[in-house]
Formats: C-alpha cells, sequence, structure tokens
C-alpha cells in the first residue's frame, strides 16, 4: 500500500496502521463510514483499498481537507493556477480587496486583528479574496494551501504557536513570516502528496452531525471505523478558526458548531432526560470521584456518544462491524474510562460486543499530559 501522508496538520489523528489492520479484510467495494472523520485518514486508507468511504464530520475544515485528501486532481494545472494567483494578488492594491464576511462583521475583523500581524493580514486578505474566486477542486485545494501556513506549531502566519494542537495562544506582537512565499511552498508540498490520489475517488464526503446521520440510509454500511473526540481534551475548532475566518466564514457562524462538539466542556441542555448518563456513570463508578460540575461534562459526553451509536447501529448491515478507537480521560486525578463508555452504549443500541486492544501512546505521541495513572 501507498504510504498515506497527511495534507494538513490535525491535532490527534488516527494512525493510518490502525485503519489499514481494520479494513485489510474487507471485500473490495465495501462501505466503509467514519462519522467523525476529522482530517480523514480512513477514507484515504478506504481509497488505496478499493472501498467506497463514506465520511462525516461538523467542522467545516475537517470536511474541506477530506475532500483535498480524496480527490483528483491535476497536480501540475494546480501548481501553475497557484503561481498565477499569486502573480495577480503581487499586483493587486490593498486598498481593493474586500472580504464582507470580515468588513461587514465587526467580531470577526477584531479577532483577526488580535491574531495577525499588519504584513501578514494584508496578503491573507489578497490571496483569500482571489481563492474566493476560483471554483471546484482547485479551490478547495488552495484553500488548504492556504490553510497549512496558518494551522502550524511554531512559524506561520498568525502571531500565534500551537494552533495545530488546538491550543492556541498569542507570543507575538510582530510577525517576519513571509505570506506568499509560505503560500507557494504550502502549495508545492501539497500538490506532492496530492500525486498519490487513485484517479477514481469513491467517496462521499459531508459536513453533517454524527448524532444524526440523516444523509445515510438504514443498513447501507458494511463497517465503521472511527476514533470519537475525547472527552475534556481537545477543543478543534479553537484552533480552526484561524484559518476558517479566511475562507469566509463568520465566527459567529463557527461559534454554535463549537459549542455542540462531541466532548465540549458543557453540561447537558436543561431539557434533556439524563437518565441513561446516570446509569453509565453508575456503572462506570465515577459518582463519588468527581465535582458536580465534572460529572456534568461526562453525561454530556456519555449522551453524545450515545447518540452517536444510535446512528452507528441504525446505518450498518446485519453482520456488519464497528470499531471505535477510543482515548480514555483523566478528570482532576481520576481516571475515566471512554472505551467502557463505548462498550455499554454500544451493547444497549444493539451491538454485540467482540473484543478490544489496548495500543500504548508513546509520550512523544502526546498533545495533553495524562495526569493519573492508566488501569
Amino acid at each position: 500500500m501507498t504510504h498515506v501522508q497527511p495534507i494538513h496538520s490535525f491535532p490527534a489523528r488516527m494512525a493510518p496502521e490502525i485503519a489499514l489492520k481494520e479494513m485489510q479484510n474487507l471485500p473490495r467495494r465495501s462501505v466503509v463510514l467514519d462519522p467523525v472523520m476529522g482530517s480523514g485518514t480512513v477514507l484515504r486508507v478506504a481509497l488505496n483499498r478499493d472501498l467506497y468511504a463514506i465520511g462525516r464530520d461538523i467542522d467545516p475544515l475537517a470536511v474541506l481537507m477530506t475532500r483535498v485528501w480524496t480527490t483528483p486532481l491535476n497536480t501540475q494545472h494546480f501548481c501553475t493556477h497557484a503561481m498565477e494567483l499569486v502573480h495577480e494578488a503581487r499586483k493587486m492594491p490593498a486598498g481593493q480587496v474586500s472580504l464582507p464576511w470580515i468588513d461587514g462583521d465587526p467580531e470577526t475583523s477584531a479577532f483577526i486583528d488580535f491574531w495577525f500581524g499588519e504584513p501578514q493580514k494584508a496578503d491573507l486578505r489578497k490571496l483569500s479574496a482571489l481563492i474566493q474566486t476560483r471554483t471546484g477542486p482547485e479551490k478547495d485545494a488552495m484553500s488548504i494551501a492556504l490553510s497549512r501556513i496558518i494551522i502550524t506549531k511554531d512559524a506561520g502566519a498568525s502571531l500565534a504557536r500551537d494552533v495545530s494542537h488546538s491550543r492556541p495562544h498569542r507570543v507575538m506582537s510582530n510577525n517576519v513570516f513571509s505570506v506568499i512565499d509560505g503560500f507557494l511552498r504550502s502549495v508545492t508540498q501539497l500538490a506532492k502528496r496530492l500525486e498519490t490520489i487513485p484517479s477514481q475517488s469513491l467517496t462521499d464526503v459531508r459536513q453533517e452531525d454524527a448524532r444524526n446521520l440523516a444523509s445515510i440510509a438504514s443498513a447501507s454500511v458494511d463497517a465503521v471505523l472511527t476514533s470519537p473526540p475525547y472527552l475534556n481534551a481537545l477543543d478543534y475548532l479553537r484552533g480552526h478558526r484561524l484559518a476558517l475566518v479566511w475562507l469566509g466564514y463568520r465566527l459567529a457562524e463557527l461559534r454554535p458548531l463549537r459549542l455542540t462538539t462531541i466532548g465540549v466542556e458543557r453540561g447537558p441542555d436543561t431539557q434533556t432526560s439524563t437518565q441513561l448518563a446516570d446509569e453509565i456513570l453508575s456503572q462506570m463508578a465515577l459518582r463519588e470521584a468527581l465535582l458536580s460540575r465534572d460529572l456534568s461534562i461526562i453525561k454530556r459526553y456519555v449522551l453524545d456518544l450515545a447518540a452517536l451509536l444510535s446512528e452507528v447501529s441504525r446505518v450498518l448491515r446485519s453482520g456488519g462491524k464497528a470499531v471505535f478507537v477510543v482515548g480514555n480521560s483523566c478528570i482532576r486525578g481520576t481516571f475515566v474510562r471512554n472505551a467502557l463508555a463505548i462498550r455499554l452504549l454500544a451493547e444497549r443500541k444493539g451491538l454485540q460486543y467482540e473484543d478490544e486492544e489496548e495500543r500504548e501512546l508513546p509520550p512523544n505521541r502526546r498533545y495533553l499530559p495524562t495526569g493519573c495513572t492508566t488501569r
């Protein structure tokens, strides 16, 4: 199998070898679903194995990067057209650039003023405006090339660091990063990684909530392979906002998505029944170990997982297989067995438990410290 090389930074990406292992025995053209696809590893591996891959996510940047990673593209034309776009940008007077979703929205404009220096803003505005005039796969690929120079750990187009780890913090007041040069390097690197995409893309990539997969018919999927967002760990959209505001999104459009993400640090809505969550927490023996606010956050997570598993159970064909790659959590020194929660919920939703295995995560691959001992 061709090595699967990611095209964009993404926190806690699923290891390709896990996806490959679980898909290697599926018959050709089997339907594989990742309802929380993130950067798209499952879909990209499925594509290499001639499987039909369905991917869903509520994060617009996750949807965009997965679509680019799985859509055939003439990379020579892409590079040529990107060079032409840069040539246009260099000739464009800064005062003639109009970005309505930024210029007409004080909140988004203030957000950009805080996170980006003046020279970078000027060039980002030009590239953003020109990318909006393009269409199809090339527009998507150019958008990802732009995002790649913003969603970085250290040196990038913003005044922050750790953007790619979903916890950006501003560390500079001035930046010498060249947006135009960085964009051209990004285009070249991206083109090389897109050359290995099979000529026929057997994928269906959309923005949709995994808790309500209305676009997917019941009993239509052969296998589900996914890694649900971690509890109390990663706020994906916190970092992704820094790129999405240059791709046509206002902060007000992203806020509802961020507040409803699986794993968000919020309790259940007041009108939501928590009886199921209470029962699962009781079986996990967590009640006496945590503060009421922490329990409330876990209840919401359990209810979100329950909704996800209901949809997984609905779309799976009889005899289908579901595999969950799960990270356990540690809250204030208390070990939270998220894997157990998924197992208990899956059984309640009509799925039959088969097996599980534990994979040791090397310390240098962790995004966050464990805070407590694994049990």
